[in-house]
């Protein structure tokens, strides 16, 4: 038979046990409030205003641009309409030639 002895529970283990869980839960709190990172400043109206300025630069740029396209797309005459219609005209003047017949 097996000594009863050697199945009961070492007080000096048990707490050790406690103080390397004590020890590993302290640092991990110290660790998160090492590392938390700081409040951010408010946001003042000079922010605010610089914010804005540069949104309404973005916004100027992006009609500005789009309106070049826009100019661009009507001087080339690239729109579909004006394609289909140069489509039909090359298909209606090689059918003719096509019907024509040689001698």
């Amino acid at each position: 038979m097996s000594d009863p002895s050697n199945q009961r529970a070492d007080g000096c283990s048990v707490f050790f046990t406690f103080l390397v869980l004590a020890l590993l839960l302290s640092g991990f709190f110290l660790a998160q409030r090492i590392f938390e990172p700081d409040t951010p400043a408010p946001v003042t109206e000079s922010v605010d205003l610089i914010r804005h300025q540069k949104a309404q630069a973005h916004r100027d740029q992006d009609s500005l641009y789009k309106s070049r396209i826009d100019d661009f797309h009507a001087d080339s005459n690239t729109s579909l309409e004006g394609s289909m219609l140069k489509v039909i005209k090359n298909y209606k003047s090689s059918t003719k030639s096509d019907s024509i017949p040689s001698n």
